[in-house]
């Protein structure tokens, strides 16, 4: 029989073999790669790109962290190298516990950090090194005194497996003035005469429209170019190549591809800028979406036809609330509005389960997705936009929250619409009615009529799309009274035939019987 202490004892015995297949496992299934540099308080360069570059990549980062700085946007305010024996400790603490696949370098401060870094990277034996040799901040500040210039040159390069100089940098470690793509073939080979087998001198600073980068990898040599983008919205973009390049390297990726595809990376990005700061921006690592996209390229027919609906209106079926807005998405409708009126009370987790599923099948269509008065569930779902009525929240406080979302405000008559003039600059359209009796919202107000939605189209510089008692006998009238589009929920719900009910929202049936 085994004892109480027996048992303990190979359970303990299971659980370090697991822990050590886990960490197996894990280990070949998460590249892991390794940033050493200074910390940008900014978030836009330093070790902070190369940690959402390489997040980006799908590769998990670590850090070895050689200096701090005060800086922002505008400028570096302060730096602080950091110790030594600081710099040795975190060195020894991640190796001791990570399969570091690839690493690179970043700024370095000093000379004394420069043979630090080396002395670690020689007695670690780490391999896939991409130098990013730092010298100067965009906005002009030094971050690598002249007498570490001349370590990194002898002691830190040599042990690359890529260096990745910009102009100005290129000119300091090759000894010569840079003005053209022969200048660029030229430093690189003087740089290659350090000891270096491969380089890539990046022309960023050259004049033209066209950034053009020679790369020379032993006796290979390429050029790849790509649009320069104008503006100040850059800062980071030597970071974030290098750790491009490294993360490609610690996934097992080729050298070459992996500038290659690193390259790609930074000509998605750099012409996505994110307007943070008032100085050299940073650059958009996770490729967020442009807040004012959809204004920018909406249809011109996005808001005619719109579908409210929610469990209530679907007997509280998800199933059939699933199938019923992708039956109208494929038959055309424009936008749907998930809106949980009446019925059973759903958890807010509840509701995030079901948009995200609605989400994903309007992207599918591509069609515009909005949230009915929540504001935290659009922006959890990443909805389009939130439509919200006169009592359920201020708009000026969403567009500050959320500035991403498209809005919609309900408004019941003339006088309401002209109450809310102050605010409409925030507003993608506004939805007035009720326009005649509805009986899918207890609280309705008295309807207005056609002459009270067309009072509110001829006041507004906003598209007006009526609201509440629209069927498919009455949207010949509203659109005549000028409505920019229909919104409706039982109208679609009920219909005997979906496309033909969404033809006659969207003035469709009459194009195609003028035809």
């Amino acid at each position: 029989m085994t004892s109480g202490d027996d048992l303990e004892f190979e359970n303990q015995a299971i659980l370090d073999a697991s822990a050590r297949f886990d960490f197996t496992a894990s280990d070949q299934q998460y590249p892991i790669a390794l940033t050493i540099a200074g910390s940008d308080s900014g978030g836009g360069a330093g070790l902070q790109a190369d940690m959402k570059t390489m997040e980006a990549h799908q590769v998990f980062s670590t850090t070895v962290v050689v200096g701090l700085t005060a800086q922002n946007t505008l400028g570096v305010d302060a730096a602080m190298p950091a110790s030594v024996e600081m710099i040795d400790a975190q060195f020894a603490s991640l190796m001791a516990d990570f399969d570091v696949r690839a690493a690179k370098t970043g700024a370095l401060f000093d000379a004394e950090t420069v043979r630090a870094v080396a002395r670690n990277v020689r007695q670690h034996k780490v391999d896939h090194l991409v130098v990013d040799p730092v010298m100067v901040a965009k906005g002009g500040a030094a971050l690598l005194d002249e007498a570490g210039v001349q370590t990194l040159k002898e002691e830190l390069l040599p042990l690359s497996e890529l260096v990745t100089p910009n102009i100005p940098e290129a000119e300091l470690l090759s000894g010569m003035t840079i003005d053209n793509l022969d200048d660029m073939k030229h430093a690189a080979a003087k740089i290659q005469a350090l000891g270096i087998k491969n380089v890539m001198v990046k022309g960023g600073h050259l004049d033209g429209d066209t950034v053009v980068d020679y790369i020379a990898l032993g006796d290979e040599d390429f050029v790849l170019t790509g649009p320069k983008v104008q503006g100040k919205r850059k800062h980071g973009t030597g970071d974030t190549l290098s750790a491009a390049i490294t993360s490609q390297l610690a996934k097992g990726m080729s050298l070459k591809n992996a500038i290659l595809m690193a390259h790609r990376y930074m000509n998605q990005i750099i012409g996505q800028p994110l307007y943070i700061g008032h100085g050299h921006g940073p650059l958009n690592h996770g490729e967020w979406t442009d807040p004012n996209i959809f204004r920018k390229e909406l249809r011109a027919d996005a808001w005619s036809c719109q579908f409210v609906v929610g469990l209530a209106n679907v007997g509280g079926s998800e199933q059939a609330l699933f199938e019923t807005v992708r039956n109208a998405c494929a038959a055309g409708i424009t936008l749907v509005q998930y809106r949980e009126k009446g019925g059973a009370e759903k958890t807010f987790e509840e509701r995030l389960r079901i948009a995200k599923k609605l989400t994903s099948i309007c992207r599918a269509y591509q069609v515009l997705f909005f949230i009915d008065d929540d504001v935290d569930l659009a922006i959890a779902v990443n909805a389009d936009g939130v439509h919200v009525g006169q009592s359920d929240s201020n708009v000026a406080d969403i567009a500050k929250q959320a500035p991403q979302l498209l809005v919609g405000l309900s408004v019941s008559n003339l006088a309401e619409e002209q109450e809310n003039r102050k605010v409409q600059q925030y507003l993608s359209y506004i939805g007035v009615g009720p326009v005649f009796a509805t009986t899918t919202k207890k609280d309705a107000k008295t309807p207005i009529g056609l002459k009270g939605l067309a009072a509110v189209k001829q006041a507004s510089k906003l598209p007006v799309v009526a609201i509440g008692g629209v069927t498919e006998k009455n949207v010949k009238a509203i659109r005549a009274a000028g409505a920019d589009g229909l919104a409706a929920i039982s109208a679609f719900t009920k219909s005997q035939n979906l496309e033909k009910t969404v033809a006659q929202f969207t003035g469709k049936d009459v194009k195609n019987h003028e035809k």
